[in-house]
């Protein structure tokens, strides 16, 4: 059995503070909300059971990466950096254009809905919500595996359609709408093109954490 590697966790937990230092850091500096929302939004019911793959999206966020470090190092460097610049790009869209959406009112009457209920008290207010950064990681999970020729079919193939199931949970547990889906998909996609061709900061990346 392979000892497990401390680095990518460490380094994880890093971009995962940063993210959230960000996200706090910009309440601060945010004016009014714009409310957002179209007439298709409203059609896409309510799913508890969509908060079960809402709720992964946290597991992968350590999974991903410590995959891609062990079979691929090279892509996981570019994962970081593609992960920290749509923190950073995210933060500046949450300051200029402010969005808010709104939620159901749950009766906690099950499980499911004791934790969405959980959800949105810890995601209170339910501001900042374009880009999704749900489906702009996700969509970073689908990229940086299925271009990695090192990664295992099977695994792409999983994480693959966990995302693409994660995407949909925020449609369904109404944490966003589909403005914030697809603006997260888009900018993510922008994101990675920029870092794929671009050797020397990767390579830059890499020296300095020594990966």
């Amino acid at each position: 059995m392979k000892k497990l590697e401390k680095k990518p966790l460490i380094i994880c937990v890093c971009m995962i503070l940063i993210q959230s230092v960000s996200y706090l850091f910009v309440k601060l500096l945010q004016g009014q909300t714009h409310l957002i929302g179209s007439t298709l939004d409203n059609s896409i019911p309510f799913i508890n059971y969509f908060i079960i793959f809402y709720c992964l999206w946290y597991v992968l966020l350590f999974f991903v990466p410590y995959y891609l470090y062990i079979k691929d190092k090279n892509m996981f460097t570019k994962y970081i950096i593609s992960y920290t610049l749509a923190v950073f790009i995210s933060s500046i869209i949450f300051i200029i254009y402010p969005t808010e959406v709104i939620r159901p009112l749950l009766n906690n009457n099950n499980l499911l809905d004791i934790i969405t209920n959980l959800i949105y008290k810890v995601d209170t207010p339910a501001i900042n919500c374009l880009p999704s950064m749900h489906c702009a990681i996700c969509t970073l999970f689908i990229i940086s595996l299925s271009i990695s020729k090192k990664s295992n079919n099977v695994i792409k193939i999983i994480i693959n359609i966990m995302s693409i199931l994660i995407m949909l949970s925020t449609l369904f547990v109404k944490q966003h709408v589909i403005i914030d889906a697809l603006t997260g998909i888009v900018m993510m996609s922008i994101i990675f093109i920029y870092v794929n061709y671009n050797n020397r900061i990767v390579n830059k990346v890499k020296k300095l954490l020594n990966i």
